[in-house]
């Protein structure tokens, strides 16, 4: 009995860990260069981190910038490629990607390019710096989706309340009370 408390506590615990990391992580591992080049074409804001080992504390700052929610509620999508593995190799060759790790950015299915050239972000930076790019070449955008998106949901509401109305009486409407000597008219 004692090792059945075990392993169902142990069981519990993975299934725990399991579900807390996808619900945390919000970046998209890459696995082919087709699943590559669908998921930029399908998302209007793409942040791409391009890097060629474990590291760690890269991969844990990418999962908070992703995770912030102006980003959430916009709908950013944050892809990560691992350019050490053979098949993905030939994406960063693509972009020009020679240090690694490497921020991309797509728009509506396009590089994101500025006065000179396509915007790329290079080197160990920290979360803020990735934030701050992200909010210089999507900004506008970001806010532009989050108010259209609360619009959106505000109309829905507002239809919403209006479509049980009809189903209760309105408060303006006076119901005369009656008291004991009419309730026997009944």
């Amino acid at each position: 009995m004692d090792t059945y408390n075990k392993k169902v506590t142990m069981l519990i615990s993975v299934f725990m860990l399991l579900v807390s990391g996808i619900s945390y992580a919000k970046v998209r591992a890459i696995n082919t260069q087709r699943d590559f080049e669908h998921s930029v074409v399908k998302a209007s804001m793409v942040v791409v981190c391009f890097y060629d080992d474990k590291n760690k504390d890269l991969t844990r700052m990418y999962e908070d910038v992703s995770a912030y929610q102006p980003y959430n509620d916009a709908d950013v999508v944050f892809l990560k490629v691992n350019a050490a593995r053979k098949e993905l190799a030939n994406l960063a060759l693509l972009y020009g990607i020679k240090m690694m790790p490497a921020f991309i950015f797509f728009h509506h299915g396009k590089r994101v390019t500025d006065k000179r050239g396509a915007v790329k972000l290079t080197g160990v930076i920290s979360g803020t710096d990735l934030r701050l790019y992200i909010d210089m070449y999507y900004g506008a955008e970001i806010e532009k989706y989050i108010t259209k998106k609360e619009a959106r949901n505000e109309q829905r509401l507002a239809e919403e309340n209006e479509s049980w109305k009809e189903y209760f009486y309105p408060r303006t409407i006076n119901v005369p009370s009656y008291g004991p000597d009419e309730r026997d008219m009944e």
